[in-house]
């Protein structure tokens, strides 16, 4: 129809013009291409997939950034799609399907045929139409439930998830989404989704974390929730609280302990040991309107130091040279106090850099030549000894022309000593922020390995485990990911081998699949 024509004619026009800022980094520009292709299971032979490896991976990402004439300018803004790879490995062959992700966002957005109501990291090109005047808050009240950021598991049912309380349900099966997530102290908003009984009065529970994390040796889940004050003379709140991940069906969430702040803070991941939970607080966010809300430009630096909450909701407060963070690598006790390992930067790493800003990513002296660059920063939190009080850090990765983030571990070891972890690193030949590699390194031994492959850009590494023994060591198993091959201007499916980091086995996809956001494995699930 007319409609889809006017689409696909605004899809090419936008791609021949950012093809022209990354001719030097081919198919770079494929990964804020829409993507409108969904594909059907399609199964391909993986001789070199292990036998031990059997369940479905998935990753979902932003993958329709234009709808009814409107240009997202942010690359996080752009519709979500899911990807699913079953890897089943006893029968050598990987299946992939593709879908969007259909909630009330997108159904509102089709329905439209316009860039849809809600909270955005930036204004569409040309600015989306204002809320009517009799419903002036449309944007907060719309479904904001774009949710593609990363997922957990609760009661046997996958959520989908990103920096908001609100959790989406999918079917893994289908690949459906079947509503939001709901909870059996769950009470209405005054402006924005359900929140629990217990938030504060004149308070809206605005932001969370796509980043809950399992307490170790336990099946509970360690979430934080921000609330924000109504009331000008009202502190902002951080909630720590925890859900049981086995339960199914209605369940309370049980708070730990809420931190009072003047300022909002942002919290888009943070460390969990067995007796605390590991909060740096470095950023807050301070939506500027709440009639046309837009989030990039409206995150500032806060710094208020570590904040280390027990279990009973205690709190200590850590203070050391502020510095920004999205994400946390791992966190856990020893002899002496709490070990904090973060994927650290100089910069705000929710500003308008090429991480986030479309026109930014697209263009190659704006990407070569930013500063958002993250090392990798461990932070020791002494709780006892002769510093006790203090904080002291030491850099485990110190690379000034490079940058490392979107770090993994083996979820074994999340919340206790570890050695191991995996991320992608952007500027890998110290020149081109296109240049990527996925980095593994071994904190205890000082050694890193690499893989890469000329024009290809990986997404988020995945560490699978070999169970298949008894004596699993914590780099067994293999590592997973999506990479996009720019000069054939497809994805493929990489497989490697954990420890050695050598290719196992590589799925050649016949569609691209733009940038992606955080991974999840189901084990010995099986589609039919």
């Amino acid at each position: 129809n007319q409609g889809v024509l006017r689409m696909w004619s605004v899809l090419v026009v936008l791609v021949n013009q950012v093809a022209s800022f990354a001719a030097n980094d081919p198919g770079w520009e494929l990964l804020a291409t829409s993507a409108l292709e969904e594909v059907p299971r399609t199964c391909f032979a993986a001789k070199g997939l292990p036998k031990c490896i059997q369940g479905a991976y998935f990753i979902s990402g932003p993958a329709l950034f234009e709808m009814g004439g409107y240009n997202f300018a942010g690359l996080f803004d752009g519709l979500g799609k899911i990807n699913r790879f079953e890897l089943r490995g006893g029968q050598k062959e990987i299946c992939y399907t593709s879908a969007f992700l259909k909630t009330g966002t997108y159904r509102a957005a089709l329905q439209t045929g316009t860039a849809t109501h809600g909270v955005l990291f930036e204004d569409t090109t040309p600015s989306r139409p204002a809320c009517p005047l009799l419903d002036p808050m449309c944007n907060i009240a719309a479904p904001n439930d774009n949710n593609w950021v990363s997922m957990i598991v609760v009661g046997g049912e996958a959520l989908l998830l990103s920096d908001t309380p609100t959790m989406v349900k999918l079917n893994t099966d289908t690949l459906n989404v079947t509503g939001l997530k709901t909870w059996a102290d769950d009470k209405k908003g005054m402006l924005g989704p359900p929140h629990p009984t217990w938030t504060s009065p004149l308070h809206e529970a605005t932001v969370g974390s796509a980043h809950p994390l399992q307490r170790p040796g336990t099946q509970t889940f360690v979430e934080v929730m921000m609330e924000m004050a109504i009331l000008p003379e009202e502190k902002n709140i951080v909630d720590v609280y925890t859900f049981d991940s086995k339960h199914v069906g209605l369940q309370n969430r049980t708070k730990i302990a809420s931190l009072r702040c003047d300022n909002l803070q942002y919290l888009h991941s943070f460390g969990v040991t067995p007796n605390y939970v590991v909060l740096p607080f470095n950023l807050m966010f301070k939506m500027s309107s709440l009639t046309n809300p837009i989030m990039v430009g409206n995150f500032h630096s806060s710094w208020r130091g570590i904040q280390l909450v027990d279990l009973v909701g205690n709190v200590q407060i850590f203070d050391t040279d502020s510095f920004f963070h999205a994400h946390v690598i791992n966190s856990f006790e020893n002899g002496t106090g709490i070990v904090l390992d973060v994927c650290t930067q100089h910069t705000n790493a929710f500003a308008k850099t090429p991480m986030l800003d479309i026109g930014l990513f697209l263009n190659k002296t704006a990407r070569d030549t930013s500063t958002s660059k993250a090392g990798v920063r461990r932070f020791h939190l002494h709780l006892s000894g002769p510093q006790k009080g203090a904080t002291t850090s030491e850099a485990l990765l110190h690379q000034p022309m490079r940058s490392v983030e979107f770090p993994k571990i083996n979820t074994r070891f999340t919340g206790l000593p570890y050695c191991v972890y995996y991320a992608v690193e952007w500027w890998h030949d110290n020149a081109s922020y296109a240049s990527m590699a996925i980095l593994k390194h071994d904190i205890c031994l000082g050694t890193k390995k690499y893989w890469s492959r000329p024009n290809t850009y990986p997404g988020e590494p995945f560490f699978i485990e070999d169970t298949s023994t008894a004596a699993a060591i914590e780099d067994q198993g293999v590592l997973v990911f999506q990479a996009l091959d720019g000069i054939q201007k497809h994805s493929i499916f990489v497989t490697l081998d954990a420890e050695t980091m050598k290719e196992l086995h590589v799925v050649n996809l016949a569609v691209h699949v733009p940038f992606t956001g955080h991974g999840h494995f189901i084990p010995d699930i099986a589609v039919e």
